[in-house]
Formats: structure tokens, C-alpha cells, sequence
């Protein structure tokens, strides 16, 4: 029975390609000799995620933490793109639960910058972007029902919406003061198959460009 076009559009491997497809059409376009003033960002942040157990009561949160990675790139009057892979652990979780994900995401963006900003970027002070992104999380340890079935492995479609501020330090360098994202996850846990959580993440960037 062939599969809905929706579920072949989802499947991991074709959005694995397209994401690094847009990664290659980013740098591309950021080593293209630039008519407007353009500029982009590569950053790295330490990551944190609350989440919850299902019908864990009195206390169903836990912490999930990691690093993420990302390379964003404006291209008209701040208006872009960002792709980017997180990856969280949570260990002895309840004791004995482990859970290890990661997530490859891409999504528009749009950054304020703040200051003045020349070629060399000195007089920047920084900048404030908003951003969607949706992609794909991949767990490779943890607890998922499906079908009847308890397995430690699963993916499911990631939808996260957030922004956050950067700092101008020194040259192209900033502080990621603080970045926080709504995170919308589809794996399977025996009720609804669908989790809410918010992650937070601060570190460095590097500006790209102009």
C-alpha cells in the first residue's frame, strides 16, 4: 500500500537531506560575493529542556541537557534562515530511565541588530532575533510505547518557536545572553503522542558578514 504524501515527506532520511541541503545553500550564499549588506551568525550553547512524564504525579518534570548548534544567515533587511542540530541527555531519570536525543531543525529568522554596523562589525552591539523551526528528533534511548510494543528507540516531527539576544563582546565575537524556544515533540508515549516543553540555552556567537 503506497504511503499518504505527508508521511513520505516526513520521512527521516528525505529530511535529513534537505536539511543539509539548506546548510550548503546557506554557506553558499554566504561566500557569494554579497550586493547588500548581509550577515549571519554561528553559534554554540550550552541547553537546557524541562520536560514531564505522563501520569507521573505528584512530580512528573525532569531536565534534559546538551548542546546546540546552529548557523543562521540573513539575507534581506534581516529577514532569513537558520539551521541548526540540538542533542539532550537525561540519565537515571525515576532511577533507571535514560533518555538521549537529537534534533536537526531549520526554519526562517528574523534579527534586529542593534548599533551601527560596518564591514568590520566593530560598532555592533548586538542583536535580537525571532525565529520558527521544524525538523526532525531522533531518541535513541528511553522508554516509547507503539503498537503494544515498549522500545527504546523512535523519531517524530519537532516544531520549536523562540527567539533570543546577543551580545556584542569583542570583533565578531557575542555572548548568546539567553535563547528560549517553545518545543512541540510528536513521539510516542502511550496518551496523547505528543509533548510540550520549553528549552532555554545561552554561549557564543560568531558574526558572519556585515
Amino acid at each position: 500500500m503506497p504511503q499518504p504524501a505527508l508521511q513520505i515527506w516526513l520521512n527521516p532520511r528525505r529530511l535529513c537531506l534537505g536539511l543539509m541541503a539548506m546548510i550548503a545553500g546557506i554557506l553558499l550564499l554566504s561566500a557569494a560575493p554579497a550586493r547588500a549588506q548581509r550577515s549571519g551568525d554561528f553559534s554554540m550553547t550550552y541547553t537546557q529542556e524541562s520536560a514531564r512524564f505522563v501520569g507521573q504525579a505528584p512530580n512528573p518534570y525532569f531536565y534534559l541537557r546538551g548542546a546546540t548548534v546552529e548557523l543562521g544567515y540573513s539575507l534581506w533587511k534581516g529577514f532569513g534562515a537558520t539551521v541548526g542540530g540540538t542533542g539532550l541527555a537525561g540519565t537515571n531519570l525515576r532511577g533507571s530511565i535514560d533518555i538521549h536525543q537529537v534534533s536537526l531543525l531549520v526554519g526562517p529568522r528574523y534579527t534586529w541588530n542593534i548599533g551601527h554596523i560596518t564591514p568590520t562589525t566593530w560598532d555592533r552591539k548586538g542583536g535580537i532575533f525571532a525565529e520558527g523551526k521544524f525538523g526532525y528528533t531522533f531518541a535513541s534511548s528511553g522508554q516509547y510505547p507503539s503498537h503494544g510494543v515498549l522500545t527504546s528507540s523512535s523519531s517524530a516531527l519537532d516544531l520549536e518557536a523562540g527567539g533570543g539576544v546577543n551580545f556584542h563582546v569583542y570583533h565578531r565575537f557575542d555572548l548568546r545572553l539567553i535563547e528560549g524556544d517553545f518545543v512541540r515533540t510528536q513521539l510516542p508515549n502511550g496518551s496523547t503522542n505528543v509533548q510540550n516543553s520549553f528549552r532555554i540555552a545561552s554561549g557564543i556567537n560568531f558574526h558572519i558578514g556585515y
